[in-house]
């Protein structure tokens, strides 16, 4: 019959053995979230996979580290219209693609007339 503390001192153990911090299984839970959160993972995606009942105890508890949504949409437009950007009189002058160069095409080679990838 193991004892009560047998998973801890098991735990406490294998940290040792590889010259972790003493991390706790509650502390690693609390680092992952946070940083899947901050690095733009969406919030019902991190709730379930802790397994909180609703999403409310999620954005309760983690709410703070996602990206507010009018900097998260600025981000998106940024990235996937950054070719079609105009360029600024202070910047050096860049040159101009091709029409056509940088569309994205789908798995059966077929061009896309939109910037972000095609659904087939």
């Amino acid at each position: 019959m193991p004892y009560p503390d047998l998973f801890r001192r098991s735990w406490n153990r294998s940290i040792a053995r590889l010259g972790l911090p003493p991390y706790t299984p509650h502390g690693l839970r609390h680092t992952w979230a946070t940083v899947t959160l901050t690095n733009g993972v969406a919030l019902h995606e991190v709730s379930r996979w802790l397994g909180h009942r609703s999403i409310k105890v999620t954005v309760d508890q983690y709410g703070h580290l996602t990206q507010d949504g009018r900097q998260r949409c600025r981000q998106v437009v940024d990235e996937t219209y950054v070719e079609y950007m105009p360029v600024s009189p202070v910047s050096t002058p860049r040159t101009r693609a091709a029409p056509g160069a940088g569309l994205v095409t789908d798995r059966r080679g077929s061009r896309c007339s939109t910037p972000r990838p095609c659904r087939s």
